[in-house]
């Protein structure tokens, strides 16, 4: 998550984290904004989905707890047209994509364009 974070933070995004994952951050010199669990106590990461400040969830459950929570974090992104990956490789995958929209514009190829290479 590390190697995320930082390309998140350098093209200017801020970073909401649950505790563990703020003490990790902070510890690495990246910067972000604490946020509480369902289970913590208000304001918590629904009060901000609802709030409309959060537009990328990266969710990695583990636990009972955290696996209840993760539901209502899903059903919210769900709810509030939230994007929503469940694992690292997916978090760096998204991130991959962003930098190559923030590089490039977007655009549309035939398909057999793509296939050439392998006919």
């Amino acid at each position: 998550m590390l190697a995320i974070a930082r390309s998140l933070e350098t093209m200017g995004y801020l970073i909401y984290a649950t505790t563990g994952t703020a003490a990790f951050l902070t510890d690495h010199g990246i910067h972000c904004e604490h946020v509480n669990k369902i289970s913590q106590g208000r304001p918590h990461i629904l009060d901000r989905i609802q709030d409309g400040e959060i537009s990328w969830i990266v969710n990695t459950s583990l636990g009972k707890r955290t696996t209840e929570d993760s539901y209502s974090i899903r059903r919210a992104a769900l709810d509030f047209h939230i994007a929503y990956t469940t694992t690292v490789t997916g978090a760096a995958a998204v991130v991959t994509a962003m930098q190559e929209l923030k590089r490039k514009a977007l655009g549309v190829q035939p398909v057999q364009y793509f296939t050439q290479s392998i006919q």
